[in-house]
């Protein structure tokens, strides 16, 4: 094989990769972090943290993670009606400390 065929072969690869974003950031922010998810219902007794992470160039869904107070992390079915009420609860509970903190900055 000539030269000039391997660098045109080589080339045309690392473009490839670069537009599947395999170049661009380390590995785990160019995919899904949710391989599976699961819909049972879990008690928010159980929370340690909830993670949003909308959409983005790295996947292609909304994804929520539950992390418990044991310290495993849960993918949850965003889909799910509990799992929608969660997140409404939340943005909510958002929505009213950004009340506050505005209210109380305005004040001073």
């Amino acid at each position: 094989m000539k030269i000039q065929v391997r660098f045109l072969l080589l080339g045309t690869i690392v473009i490839c990769l670069a537009a599947h974003g395999f170049c661009i950031g380390s590995i785990t922010n160019s995919r899904c972090k949710c391989v599976n998810v699961i819909s049972n219902y879990i008690h928010p007794r159980k929370y340690q943290h909830v993670n949003i992470f909308n959409q983005g160039s790295y996947c292609r869904k909304v994804e929520i993670v539950i992390t418990l107070k044991r310290g495993k992390k849960v993918c949850v079915n965003p889909e799910s009606q509990w799992v929608q009420r969660i997140v409404s609860f939340l943005d909510k509970r958002a929505a009213e400390t950004n009340e506050v903190i505005t209210e109380e900055s305005s004040t001073e």
